[in-house]
């Protein structure tokens, strides 16, 4: 059976019964569907059927004891590895030898800031990291380890890109930045960038230059901005009005 899902891939019909064949044969069966998921990755490290069907073999039939090491092991063989970090977060949240979100969350913190400073242009650990906030924005505006690696990576003004866009989501959930990060955005503006009123408004400015592929779609952010401080403004005159 393994020899033809490695040779088409597919998990239609084949994968459903292997499935079946694992379940009969229940803990059994553990090692050797979580060796056979590692094979195809070696040869397919993004394919979704067999991540599927590993994080199945892990909720139906256990062997979550070396499964974060084995996270941090493909992301250090690839840091770039979007799955790995996918997985990573599926074990952190659902293993039941780990306690949880908010157990593992400091760790966590430390080990993608880690690998944010090694390579800022990586989108994965930018996205683990809010992820590792899900449902706490509160936590994610007040916890000084997020604001200090974005500092960290725009005082090296090289790839800002997920910087500029995590510190945004930051201040639009009520974040109040520190005067070091101010400056660290001003730097990175340049003569020619029209003033802005705020720093939210800044950062979408750099945002366009920074990633022209979705200017548009910075350019409407940055419009919001300004229309919610006219709005605001707007009310506080007619608050004045006897």
């Amino acid at each position: 059976m393994g020899s033809i899902l490695f040779s088409c891939l597919s998990w239609v019909g084949v994968g459903h019964h292997r499935r079946w064949v694992a379940e009969k044969l229940g803990t059994d069966a553990t090692s050797k569907e979580l060796e056979f998921t590692k094979k195809i990755f070696f040869m397919d490290a993004k394919n979704y059927h067999a991540w599927s069907h590993r994080q199945w073999v892990l909720q139906a039939l256990g062997g979550w004891e070396d499964e974060l090491a084995y996270c941090q092991q493909l992301l250090e063989d690839d840091i770039f590895n979007n799955s790995a970090w996918n997985q990573r977060y599926f074990v952190v949240t659902r293993s039941p030898l780990l306690g949880g979100l908010e157990a593992m969350r400091d760790s966590e913190v430390r080990y993608t800031v880690e690998a944010i400073i090694a390579k800022p242009e990586n989108e994965s650990p930018w996205r683990y990291l809010r992820g590792l906030y899900k449902d706490d924005s509160q936590s994610w505006i007040n916890d000084p380890q997020v604001s200090s690696v974005c500092l960290m990576v725009l005082n090296l003004k090289g790839n800002v890109l997920f910087a500029l866009s995590t510190l945004l989501d930051l201040l639009c959930h009520g974040f109040q930045p520190s005067q070091e990060l101010k400056d660290a955005v001003d730097a990175l503006t340049s003569d020619s960038d029209s003033p802005a009123s705020d720093l939210a408004t800044m950062v979408c400015s750099l945002l366009e230059r920074a990633d022209p592929m979705r200017a548009n779609y910075w350019k409407w952010r940055k419009g919001t901005f300004s229309s919610n401080s006219l709005m605001s403004e707007r009310n506080g005159f007619a608050g004045l009005i006897p």
